[in-house]
């Protein structure tokens, strides 16, 4: 159906601000504007309503489904004023297939997979030069949109700079005060704008006429009403919702796994690393088991309890940087911690990995935040937000979409760059999620709190933001403390833009009111309060230079207007922790040795580091004392206790008569970290935490004796 441009924009304005009015309302406001009156009616105004979305079911799918028709179709406008050259009617056989024509070879391929069964995916798109990622994007959209599928529904780009709710409004006060000028609309309405944006709107609608009769729709045209804000309520964890009984009940024990268990009833096995074992109950605790069965590939939930995510987490834990490297130890820990009891194949764990889909991964990433924020790991009070860089040494990264990044030499390479947010308060990962190296912040921020944490923590209970030089955007700015964290700061390190240049500007010309820092004679500050142009945000900054040469400038921003300069200085150290903690997952948790260029296998990777920096952790946690807070603030690392006791001893592994997993250290006096740790596990198992799924809920317990006399060495400990 043709319809007036200018109407069809004009419906779409008033229906997307005011979602609640009804067709009369937009009949009325169309028939008031010069420039649509004369071509609107009520039935124009259902069609146009109609075809994007707003028809009698009110789905919010509806308007997904029909943007993508309507976008398809100006994509088949674009093509028509242009169409495919090399085509003749008189040479109809001979020019049929044209290569420049996307569409038709899209069809081809669609009806060559159909009806050809030999046919093969890859080889069929090489031939009719289509990607494959195109080909499994065409299956998914065909399914749904049947032939449209083929045509490319484009996104619309970058919209006018007018919003929608900004032109409706200055078209209501034009309309009902003719006579007014474009500055006293800006006053009266405390627009955000210049008279000069009023006067674009007004000429657009044809509203030039100041003595027109006034027309007051404002009242007619009511806002919708605002939402109540609900308390939050955070998702329910998986671990809450299949309980374990239901799990021993419908899954089994692996074979293997029983099978030695029976034989350490009798004999008892020598294993060099204990830390998978002691670990295990900290990572059921995690609700991976429940998590995997709720959320995980339906191809991939056998009918045993343990599963692909369990064998890789005890990898990282146990020290390996690859699973290829499982199968060049002798030792067996990490197969029987993960109730396993032998190793597959690494080409069938790379496979099986793949099976893994961005939606389950994220499901099941979502759902152990929430888990460990339930159990008190994670405070989420202070968050910080980083990106870290993982290089790309394969080939053809160009044609396989892998963006190019800055890396630790600050040289733009190809690569992925995920990006993370930590908790500063707990000193703790909250949640790290694959994007590929061309991404930036302002692309991204809103998207990765709307998925990652806005569902498990309360925005509202945010108390402080921190963030480096790549998220300066005043939109963000504004969107975080207005609209989400309310009552939240920001603390940020400003990138000298063309909007920060100009705004401390002024202040580097002028040599009066530096000040030099107490304990660093070498630089000198200065404090300015300022008003963000666009969105009147308040901001504090302090601007930080070299006293000799006044180079090396360097700002920070706070919205906390009322602290000082050198508080704010102090305050963002704090973001060193998510620094600091991107380093300790690089040497101790391996991120850095995820191989392979498949998204979905390498975010599942990043998953699994997850739960074993987690899993550590809530261990750190319940052990307390010097281990969880040294003397200079910082925790000992997985790699430290590695050291001290989970890697590289001369232990046995038994069952004793109550079924539980008895780990001797042989040649080693009791230390007071391996009397902490056993003390621990024993009091844990009294409360009834001390459990592992996989195991048939069997415990671990730590115990040292020498090998020689048999005796247990307890020496006193007060």
């Amino acid at each position: 159906v043709n319809q007036a441009p200018s109407l069809e924009q004009l419906v779409l304005i008033v229906k997307n601000c005011r979602p609640s009015a009804s067709q009369i309302a937009i009949l009325r406001v169309a028939q008031a504007v010069p420039v649509t009156q004369a071509v609107v009616d009520s039935q124009i105004i259902s069609r146009i309503l109609n075809s994007h979305g707003y028809g009698y079911s009110r789905l919010d799918t509806d308007r997904d489904f029909f943007g993508r028709i309507q976008r398809s179709l100006a994509e088949l406008k674009r093509f028509r004023e242009k169409p495919v050259e090399g085509r003749k009617r008189d040479r109809r056989k001979e020019t049929f297939f044209v290569d420049t024509d996307p569409y038709h070879n899209r069809m081809e391929l669609l009806r060559e997979l159909f009806f050809n069964r030999k046919a093969r995916v890859y080889e069929t798109c090489i031939r009719l030069n289509i990607a494959v990622t195109t080909y499994y994007r065409l299956i998914k959209e065909y399914r749904l949109y049947g032939p449209w599928a083929i045509i490319s529904a484009n996104a619309y780009g970058k919209k006018d700079s007018i919003s929608d709710e900004l032109q409706l409004k200055i078209l209501l006060e034009r309309l009902e005060h003719p006579s007014w000028s474009s500055q006293q609309i800006v006053d009266t309405g405390k627009l955000r704008c210049s008279r000069y944006v009023v006067n674009r709107i007004i000429k657009r609608w044809g509203l030039q006429d100041k003595v027109r009769s006034p027309v007051a729709l404002d009242r007619f045209m009511e806002l919708s009403k605002p939402k109540t804000e609900e308390p939050f309520r955070p998702i329910e964890t998986a671990y809450d919702l299949l309980s374990e009984q239901i799990i021993l009940k419908t899954r089994r024990i692996n074979r293997h796994f029983e099978l030695i268990c029976k034989k350490m009833k009798t004999h008892t096995y020598n294993i060099c690393d204990p830390g998978p074992f002691i670990l295990a109950p900290f990572v059921n605790d995690l609700g991976v088991v429940q998590s995997f069965e709720t959320y995980g590939p339906p191809k991939l939930r056998g009918n045993e309890i343990t599963n692909l995510a369990m064998l890789n987490v005890f990898r990282i834990l146990a020290g390996y940087r690859r699973i290829s490297h499982l199968s060049n130890s002798k030792d067996r820990s990490v197969a029987l911690a993960s109730g396993v009891g032998l190793f597959g194949s690494s080409s069938r764990f790379y496979e099986e990995s793949c099976e893994f889909k961005f939606e389950q991964l994220h499901k099941m990433r979502c759902d152990l935040v929430a888990r460990a924020k339930q159990i008190g790991i994670i405070e989420g009070l202070k968050l910080g937000f980083d990106f870290h860089f993982k290089d790309f040494y394969g080939k053809n990264a160009l044609e396989d979409g892998i963006g190019k990044g800055p890396n630790k030499k600050g040289d733009l390479v190809s690569g992925f760059r995920p990006h993370v947010a930590w908790d500063l308060a707990a000193n703790v990962i909250i949640t790290i999620a694959y994007y590929q190296g061309g991404v930036r912040s302002p692309k991204i921020i809103r998207q990765f709190c709307e998925q990652n944490i806005y569902p498990i923590l309360d925005p509202l209970a945010i108390e402080e933001i921190y963030m480096d030089s790549e998220y300066t955007k005043e939109a963000d700015f504004h969107y975080f403390k207005e609209t989400i964290f309310k009552n939240g700061e920001i603390y940020v390190c400003l990138k000298k833009n063309p909007q920060i240049k100009k705004l401390i500007g002024p202040a580097l010309q002028g040599e009066e009111n530096w000040l030099v820092l107490p304990n660093n004679n070498e630089d000198e500050y200065k404090t300015l309060r300022v008003l963000l142009p666009k969105t009147k945000l308040p901001l504090m900054i302090v601007i930080l230079r070299d006293r000799k040469t006044k180079e090396c400038v360097r700002c920070f921003a706070t919205t906390n207007t009322e602290l000082g300069a050198r508080e704010l200085l102090k305050k963002y150290r704090y973001r060193w922790i998510i620094e600091n903690g991107l380093k300790d997952l690089v040497a101790s948790y391996y991120i850095d040795e995820v191989y392979g260029k498949d998204p979905e296998k390498i975010e599942f990777e990043f998953y699994c580091v997850m739960v074993a920096r987690m899993a550590y952790e809530y261990f750190l946690k319940e052990l307390g004392g010097r281990y969880l807070h040294k003397e200079d603030g910082n925790k000992y690392t997985l790699n430290s206790m590695r050291n001290l006791l989970f890697e590289k001893r001369n232990c046995t592994i038994e069952q004793n008569s109550e079924g539980d997993i008895v780990i001797t250290i042989l040649d080693t006096e009791m230390t007071e970290l391996i009397h902490s740790v056993s003390k621990m596990l024993s009091s844990l198992k009294e409360k009834g935490k001390n459990k592992v799924l996989w195991w048939n809920n069997r415990s671990v317990l730590l115990r040292t004796a020498s090998q020689y006399t048999g005796e247990s060495v307890q020496p006193d400990f007060r």
